[in-house]
Parts: structure tokens; C-alpha cells; sequence
């Protein structure tokens, strides 16, 4: 009892500095001189925590699918973590959209600058903010459904036989799984064009369009998400009713060894077309963040997403070890992080800083924090683990 009373007066100890340092860091930021737009970090920061928060649901439906039985220890937790951003998600849109003048710049360019070869009507005020909204409103509606239905099969009896049941439910979370899938990455597409691309400014006359950016945006999302999820069994391993196992950790680290080679196909893939066309309004948003002042950064998120993750899981060793999975799982965390700041960032300056905004940093841990929090109170209100999928056996039918 000593010993629990003893890690949680530590883990409030490290809260509470965390929350200290969050809430001091805007007030030496609002200090600093700056470049750039306002709230540009946080806006990264919140793009970041909504895309890895999106795929706890996302990644249940995927496992679902193809019937991963050894994912099922992670699916309560993971579907939590998506409804605990939802608020957080919906409420920073409309936050942001009230900033349009400075990261939505693009909603006032002249037609003839930046309207080429695009459908004005698209891009209006009230355009971005119903496709956004919507597609957010969807997204989370058709995600609690889908929760819910879970959750109740824990909480309700039936009258049915208990197996007959579980297995009905089970086919309906089969059948919704891809419009889980399919809404989570038209909301990103969504978010993918109005947040990161249409911001590159039109250049020689042309505005840059990708058709590969969306899925590399969405899928980083999906990339991170999935390595972060190797917190829970670093949390919840030790107990003694955990159902988490050494099997647990090694089928995850595999999953995120094939979505690290994913995640640099799809990432190279927009390479291949501006070879072939070699068109300078094609590569330059590329290369303005691949050399300058931003070398570094690039190469910051080519390690963590790709070299580091790589490297490491390719040994059995680590592969098995939930302490070294979880430094895999933050190397490419981070490098999600910078990946999504290179989207962004030197769009609007040449050399910006990130310690030039502390507050902001700041802020984004203060967001940070909340979510956590939220997740925490969900758990005392549900159970951490899909207990009735958990007690179902095999399918035989499958």
C-alpha cells in the first residue's frame, strides 16, 4: 500500500510541474520576440494530438478487420482515448477558424494568384468551416457509435446466451469498421488540404496540389498513433490482472515496423511525380523543407520516423521490451511532431525558431495535459478493457 501511495503522490508530483512549466512557459513567451503567425506551434500541436487521438478508434476498427486477436487487450483504452479528444477537437477548430486571416490567408488571395485550375466556390469561408465541421461532427458521431456499442455489452445483461450476443456484436463493430476507416480519412483529407496545403502560396502562376500529401498526412497520424499505444502496456502490465503480455508488445512493434516502411513509401511517393515533371511550383514547397535553415528539422523527422524505429526493430530484443518499445514509440512520436511542424512552419518564415515560442510550446503541453486528464477520467467511468470481447474465444466461423 506504501509502495502505491508512494507512485502516486510521484505521478502528481510530476503533474503538477508538468502543469507548473505549462503555465509559465506563455508568460516568458509572451515576452520574446517572434516571427511569424500567431499560435502557429499550438496549431501543429493540435493538428498532431487530433491525428494520433483519431487512430486509438481507427486502429480497433483496422484490428477488427482482419480479426488481430492479440490487439484486443488494447482496444477499450484506445477507443477512450479518441472520445477524449473529440471536445478538444471540435472547439480548437472553431478556435482556429477564427484566426482564417492569418493561417487561412488563402480564403482573401486574388482569383487570378492563387485560384488557378481550383473551384473558387471551394474555397470560401463558409466552405471550410462546414467541410471541416461536418466531417468532425461525423467522424465522432459514427466513433462513439461505434464505442458504445461496445461498452454496453460490460455494463447490460441480455437475455439472450451470452456467447450468441457477444458474437452479434462482434459482427456489427465488423460491419462498421470501414466507415470508421473511411470517415477518419476523408476528415483528414479535409484537414490535410486546408490546414498544410492549400497554405503553400501559388508560385509561376500555379497553386501546389498533391493528390499523394493527404495520405501521407493522414497515415503519419495513423503511423504515430499506433507506436503510442505501447503506453498501455507499459502502464497497465504489472498488475496483476493485466491481460497484456510479451505477445502483446511484439505484435504491436511488428505493426509498427511494416507501418515505418509504409510511412517513408508514402512520404517518398510525392517525390515521384515532381521528378518526372521537375516544374519549380511543384518542388519548392519540398524543398523548402528539406535544406536552409530547416536541414535539420527534416532530418530530425526522417531519424525519428524512419532510421531510429527501423533500426531498432529489426532486433528481437527490442522488439520484446516494452521499456525499449516505448523509446521507438516517442522517437516517432516526435518525429510526427516535426513532420507536421514542416508542413506549417516555413510556410510563413524562412528561419523561424522553436524555442522562439515557448508559449505556445507551453500551451501545447498545457493541451497535452488536459487530454491526458480526460482519458483518466474516462477510465474511472468505464472499463479499461473490452472485458466481453476479451472473454470470447476464436470465431470458428472465420
Amino acid at each position: 500500500m506504501q509502495s502505491n501511495a508512494h507512485k502516486h503522490n510521484t505521478m502528481k508530483t510530476i503533474v503538477s510541474l508538468l502543469a507548473l512549466l505549462g503555465f509559465t512557459s506563455p508568460i516568458y513567451g509572451s515576452t520574446a520576440s517572434v516571427a511569424g503567425p500567431d499560435n502557429a506551434i499550438l496549431i501543429v500541436s493540435f493538428l498532431f494530438l487530433m491525428g494520433v487521438s483519431q487512430v486509438g478508434v481507427v486502429f480497433c476498427a483496422i484490428c477488427r478487420l482482419v480479426y488481430a486477436q492479440w490487439a484486443k487487450p488494447f482496444f477499450r483504452l484506445a477507443e477512450l482515448s479518441t472520445m477524449a479528444f473529440a471536445p478538444f477537437a471540435i472547439v480548437g477548430f472553431l478556435l482556429i477558424f477564427t484566426y482564417e486571416k492569418e493561417l487561412f490567408y488563402w480564403l482573401h488571395s486574388s482569383a487570378d494568384a492563387h485560384l488557378s485550375g481550383i473551384t473558387a466556390s471551394w474555397l470560401t469561408s463558409e466552405g471550410l468551416l462546414y467541410r471541416n465541421l461536418y466531417a468532425l461532427i461525423g467522424f465522432y458521431g459514427l466513433s462513439w457509435a461505434y464505442v458504445w456499442k461496445g461498452i454496453k455489452q460490460d455494463r447490460t445483461g441480455t437475455t439472450e446466451s451470452t456467447e450468441v450476443a457477444h458474437r452479434k456484436v462482434e459482427r456489427q463493430l465488423y460491419l462498421m469498421s470501414p466507415w470508421i476507416i473511411t470517415t477518419f480519412v476523408l476528415c483528414n483529407t479535409f484537414i490535410a488540404w486546408d490546414f498544410a496545403m492549400m497554405i503553400v502560396p501559388a508560385s509561376h502562376g500555379h497553386q501546389w496540389v498533391s493528390t499523394v500529401f493527404p495520405i501521407h498526412f493522414w497515415f503519419g497520424s495513423v503511423f504515430a498513433g499506433t507506436a503510442a499505444l505501447i503506453a498501455f502496456p507499459a502502464l497497465l502490465g504489472r498488475s496483476a490482472n493485466s491481460p497484456f503480455s510479451e505477445r502483446n508488445v511484439r505484435q504491436l512493434s511488428t505493426l509498427v515496423t511494416g507501418f515505418t516502411l509504409l510511412w517513408l513509401y508514402f512520404y517518398w511517393a510525392q517525390f515521384f511525380v515532381v521528378w518526372f515533371g521537375n516544374l519549380p511550383h511543384e518542388f519548392e514547397p519540398l524543398w523548402r523543407q528539406m535544406y536552409g535553415h530547416y536541414a535539420g528539422y527534416y532530418w530530425t523527422m526522417i531519424s525519428g520516423c524512419f532510421f531510429i524505429p527501423l533500426t531498432a526493430l529489426i532486433f528481437a530484443y527490442f522488439n520484446r521490451s516494452t521499456g525499449w518499445m516505448c523509446l521507438v514509440a516517442l522517437s516517432i512520436c516526435i518525429g510526427a511532431w516535426v513532420n507536421k511542424y514542416l508542413m506549417v512552419i516555413p510556410i510563413f518564415s524562412e528561419d523561424a525558431r522553436i524555442m522562439d515560442h515557448l508559449g505556445q510550446l507551453g500551451a501545447s503541453l498545457l493541451l497535452l495535459i488536459a487530454f491526458v486528464a480526460a482519458v483518466y477520467g474516462l477510465t474511472k467511468r468505464y472499463s479499461v478493457y473490452s472485458n466481453w470481447e476479451l472473454s470470447l474465444g476464436p470465431n470458428p466461423d472465420r
